[in-house]
């Protein structure tokens, strides 16, 4: 509306894939909704509304119309034309095809001065090669100045704060802005929000890929990346560069330098809006990161980061804590530290701010901000008091996607993830989110998180600070502990009169991976042939892992790999069984095709067939005696897909069976008791807090097969084993 003072116009399409008729009444009610706050002037509100207009863009041809028409009305009016924007809100999936109708039908001629702008919202891939191929496809179509990938909290105002901080306070605080001076550097993003009617995208990606490699990697540079050389002068360009040149300093990051965790009803939310009540996950909605960058000015410094969901409070701010050598007699615990906060939104201040600790050079007031004076207790749930800082906040606090938009015509560049930067930042945590897709995650809820989300860290280690690591009265820590790297407890009859492998998880896992290679090289000795089949689930991620890693010690040529169970839907599909199986373990293993059995009779058209499955067995497995199986426990007690209350008993004769449609989300086929129990060893893993109610129902030795399937198991004692970890069975003595 101020351009049309100068006499320029905006053209306003809304568009969907609704049907005119349909949409036109819900794009003028959104309109009337949103804007009537923001012109106060009816005559200011008509003269916008006359310049929107809904049509559906659902095909190639509805580009082209609507293209066709847009430069018939430039011509027959003579109109000079600035440039066009498209803000796709739009599913990942549909990026490509919509950018291909755009570049075949409304990109302005080379030799006009009209530009284009094509807006693309996150997630822009869910590792490495997902946004390398996102990339390249954009890049057929568009120049890198025409892709404005939005990063929505770049608009943030709390974020925008810290480059400009830097800016005009760089002759007090460049000279400390670094290792010499700075201690560690946090960055913090809390949502007291769960995943609930969100898992179906949550659960492909996790708090990492959610908001870590991208919100916060954005952060992460604004706060360590060199400044401009000519501050006065700078472009968008130079900081994206300065930002990607940071971004790939980083330092790789390890397993060791993330701790994950799971809010406690996310498994409830899963099996809600996915309507399976087997569904299981291993995803993470709480990650702490180390993080270092490699250069001379932030070389050893630690950079903490944090983020998770359902937790106590909403709120994001980056805290930069300086060396201060102060002193506090009585050893209080509120000793005043001297740092930089820069709060982004929420927390007991509420506003965006910059906090400074009055023991530092007081910054420059700069223009659009104010002095504040909050409540004395506003500082909780930063952990400082605030009469020691001084706080400024804006004046004006303007909405995130409003600062992003307005930047798209203006052609801020700044304000949008670069394809660099984003190839950098993916390569980055794709091998830790790869990691964590198979850690255990622990547990938590709102009401204990401030206690059991507590971690540590020392060099290249984070943990969680439970009792084995911390000394709450000393305060005293040791990462590197015998208490924190426990030796595996073996224990003959130590569970339900079977021997129990119990420890770490990392140490649970070595103790399995260990038993599967005694076992398949003595099948190998005496049968020239090792037959081991896998539960489906999250449970044995872990296991297929560590199992990548035996390479030639494994004689994999000599193995065939069955399935206990599998969904009746394509290989390909990502609730299958033999997907998680081929992604975890298959790809990076030297096998044989022939020597790996999928469950599934038609691989794409995941049709189940119990008498297919059964007749492979049968013929390919001597006496259909496997060798070695690997079972996961539900928390309900069903191993393979049977399931309390299920139809199939021990006595029965089939080997393999199909569970119908009913009590799971789709159907499946499941080897059945007979099969099972004549396998020559059994290994049951049971991992993570989420199994120890089951564990306790089941450890006293009680058999009830319709009530818990698990204990339908029937092999000789020696050849059946658990192996469980402090989370799932944390008390020997019970």
């Amino acid at each position: 509306m101020n351009g049309s003072e100068n006499g320029q116009q905006l053209k306003f399409y809304g568009a969907a894939r609704n049907p005119v008729h349909e949409g036109e009444g819900l794009l003028h009610q959104i309109l009337r909704n949103t804007i009537k706050e923001s012109l106060s002037r009816q005559d200011e509100r008509q003269r916008f509304f006359d310049n929107c207009q809904y049509v559906q863009l659902k095909r190639e041809n509805d580009y082209t119309s609507l293209c066709n028409s847009m430069n018939q009305e430039i011509k027959q009016k003579s109109i000079t034309e600035n440039g066009r924007i498209f803000y796709l809100s739009v599913p990942p999936f549909a990026y490509s095809s919509i950018a291909s109708y755009i570049s075949n039908n409304c990109k302005p001629d080379r030799d006009s001065k009209t530009w284009i702008r094509v807006v693309f919202e996150k997630p822009f891939g869910k590792d490495l090669q997902t946004a390398k191929d996102l990339t390249n496809e954009l890049r057929h179509y568009f120049d890198e100045d025409q892709i404005y990938m939005v990063d929505h909290y770049l608009g943030k105002i709390g974020v925008d704060q810290i480059l400009q901080f830097r800016l005009e306070n760089a002759r007090l605080y460049e000279p400390l802005w670094n290792r010499d001076y700075v201690s560690r550097i946090e960055i913090i993003m809390k949502e007291q929000e769960n995943c609930a009617e969100r898992t179906e995208f949550y659960n492909s990606y996790g708090v990492i890929r959610d908001v870590m490699q991208n919100h916060l990697t954005e952060i992460l540079a604004l706060v360590c990346m060199e400044l401009p050389a000519y501050q006065a002068g700078f472009n968008a360009n130079d900081v994206r560069q300065l930002k990607a040149d940071l971004i790939g300093k980083l330092k790789k990051l390890e397993p060791t330098h993330a701790i994950v965790g799971q809010y406690k009803d996310y498994i409830t939310h899963l099996r809600q809006d996915f309507k399976d009540i087997t569904k299981e996950s291993n995803v993470s909605t709480f990650a702490a990161v180390l993080l270092y960058v490699d250069n001379p000015r932030w070389n050893d410094v630690p950079i903490v980061m944090v983020a998770g969901k359902e937790l106590t409070e909403r709120t994001a701010y980056v805290r930069i804590v300086f060396k201060d050598g102060i002193y506090c007699l009585d050893n209080q615990v509120d000793c005043p530290a001297t740092e930089i906060i820069f709060n982004i939104q929420g927390g007991d201040l509420r506003i965006p701010a910059e906090v400074t600790s009055k023991a530092l050079p007081q910054p420059i007031l700069r223009s659009g901000w104010q002095i504040a004076y909050p409540m004395v207790n506003a500082g909780h749930s930063l952990g400082i008091h605030v009469s020691d800082y001084h706080v400024r906040s804006p004046k004006i606090n303007p909405d995130a996607y409003s600062v992003v938009v307005d930047a798209v015509f203006r052609g801020k560049q700044d304000l949008f993830v670069s394809t660099e930067n984003l190839l950098l930042s993916w390569t980055l945590w794709t091998p830790l989110v790869d990691h964590a897709d198979k850690v255990i995650p622990k547990l938590y809820s709102k009401t204990d998180s401030n206690t059991s989300l507590k971690f540590l860290y020392h060099k290249d280690r984070i943990a969680f600070a439970d009792n084995s690591t911390y000394d709450c009265v000393n305060r005293r820590k040791n990462l590197y502990s015998k208490e924190l790297n426990q030796p595996l407890n073996v224990i003959n009859q130590g569970f339900r009169n079977q021997k129990l492998y119990q420890g770490s998880t990392d140490a649970v896992i070595d103790a399995l991976q260990n038993d599967i290679l005694v076992s398949a090289m003595a099948a190998i000795r005496d049968r020239n042939v090792f037959h081991i089949a896998f539960s489906g689930g999250s449970t044995p991620l872990p296991l297929f892992q560590k199992l990548t890693s035996l390479d030639t010690a494994m004689p994999w040529s000599k193995c065939h790999i069955w399935m206990v169970d599998e969904r009746c839907v394509s290989v390909t599909d990502n609730r299958s069984n033999f997907q998680s199986l081929y992604d975890n373990l298959l790809r990076y293993i030297n096998i044989p095709y022939y020597n790996i059995h999928p469950a599934i009779a038609n691989q794409h058209a995941g049709f189940c067939d119990a008498d297919y499955y059964e007749r492979e067995i049968v013929s390919n497995v001597n006496g259909s005696v496997l060798d070695y199986i690997v079972l996961g426990v539900g928390s309900d007690g069903h191993i393979a897909s049977l399931f309390p209350g299920s139809q199939q008993k021990t006595e029965d004769t089939n080997y393999v069976a199909v569970v119908e449609k009913g009590y799971v989300d789709t159907a499946r086929v499941t080897v059945t008791f007979p099969l099972l129990n004549k396998a020559r060893a059994i290994s049951m893993l049971l991992l993570g807090e989420r199994k120890q109610a089951i564990v306790n129902d089941i450890k006293n030795g009680i058999v009830d097969i319709n009530r818990y399937p698990v204990t339908g198991i029937n092999v000789s004692d020696n050849h059946l084993k658990w192996f469980l970890d402090y989370n799932a069975l944390p008390d020997l003595e019970t």
